[in-house]
């Protein structure tokens, strides 16, 4: 059984994984320098969302091998495909990242390749060596995080927030629904991991108030233009960054927080596969299962323009899972309720 802090540390990372390559990106070329505006109501609507998977999370008293309901079945290949789905484009994202800042000339599949063994190795414990990872990397994860937005407040321009809502309602509600999809979906990855009672909307407003810094940011340091020209916004904000104004290329220590947010997501995923294939030869199935997500994700770099397609439509197809897998959960109750009747 999980306790707060070790839920709150895993709700943390998992909040922010779709925010590197996907989420300011795709936020910035909506909107620029509204874009905070579609923060604050997406973190809104996700909180809301939110207070249904806390609510649904409560009532599955268990994980999903252990549900009774006739939706066991529908319900665990939707959470499959979920993880699977999820698990490609962290990956996705992972390797386009490296190879275009650290690993410039090292060909994917000797980036890749240390995932599916430190997934399998973190896995062998479960939830709790998961969980134990994730609190000791929580702290590391916010000094880098404060370190570099403390050092970047010299570089900030409040001139770059005006004129204020330059476009249309129809646009910022877009981005506010982006927003909350973007931030809520891997909390769903948590539905077979054993929690107290938690406060899910409390842990969700605290770990977007790290994103939501984090956006006035790139757009202070940027400016609406530059945001909207870079597929990493948040690591080009921090070249900016300087240390007794001679120390330059921080940003590749600080983004190490950001590799954190993949590692531990990747973690979450790996394990609710695990569990999610036969108990006998469970590790043999799931060896195989990770070669694959393997071959997966070096055939996704041969096909990088056909991933660029998904990174357009990526939270709708989040929101998608997000309305189905919800939707499933609540099913139970609302028969139950009709056979007593």
């Amino acid at each position: 059984m999980m306790n707060n802090l070790k839920t709150f540390s895993l709700s943390y990372f998992l909040g922010r994984a779709f925010f590197l390559g996907f989420g300011f990106s795709l936020l910035s070329k909506l909107l620029d320098k509204d874009a905070w505006i579609a923060c604050i109501l997406g973190i809104l609507i996700g909180s809301f969302i939110i207070f249904l998977f806390q609510t649904a999370k409560e009532k599955l008293k268990g994980n999903l091998n252990e549900t009774k309901s006739w939706t066991k079945w529908p319900l665990k290949i939707l959470f499959f495909l979920f993880n699977i789905f999820i698990y490609s484009q962290i990956v996705f994202v992972f390797q386009t990242f490296a190879s275009s800042f650290f690993l410039i000339k090292s060909p994917v599949f000797f980036i890749v390749l240390p995932i599916p063994f430190i997934i399998y190795r973190i896995c062998k414990s479960g939830f709790t060596t998961i969980a134990k990872v994730a609190e000791v990397l929580m702290p590391i994860s916010l000094f880098l995080f404060l370190f570099g937005i403390f050092g970047l407040t010299q570089n900030f321009k409040f001139e770059y927030f005006t004129p204020v809502l330059t476009h249309s309602i129809g646009d910022i509600l877009s981005g506010s629904l982006f927003f909350a999809f973007y931030s809520t979906a891997p909390f769903l990855l948590m539905l077979n991991i054993p929690t107290e009672k938690n406060k899910f909307v409390l842990k969700y407003l605290l770990t977007c108030l790290s994103i939501l810094l984090l956006c006035f940011f790139i757009i202070g340091i940027l400016g609406p233009n530059l945001m909207q020209v870079y597929r990493y916004p948040e690591y080009m904000t921090l070249k900016k960054l300087r240390v007794f104004n001679f120390i330059e290329k921080v940003e590749n220590i600080i983004s190490i927080a950001w590799l954190f947010d993949s590692l531990i997501t990747l973690s979450v995923i790996g394990n609710n596969l695990k569990l999610s294939l036969p108990k006998k030869h469970q590790n043999i199935y799931f060896i195989v299962l990770l070669i694959i997500l393997y071959g997966w994700s070096i055939l996704s770099s041969v096909l990088y323009q056909e991933g660029l397609i998904v990174y357009h439509i990526l939270p709708i197809i989040l929101g998608i899972f997000e309305v189905l897998l919800l939707g499933f959960l609540f099913i139970p109750k609302k028969i139950t309720k009709k056979s007593k009747t």
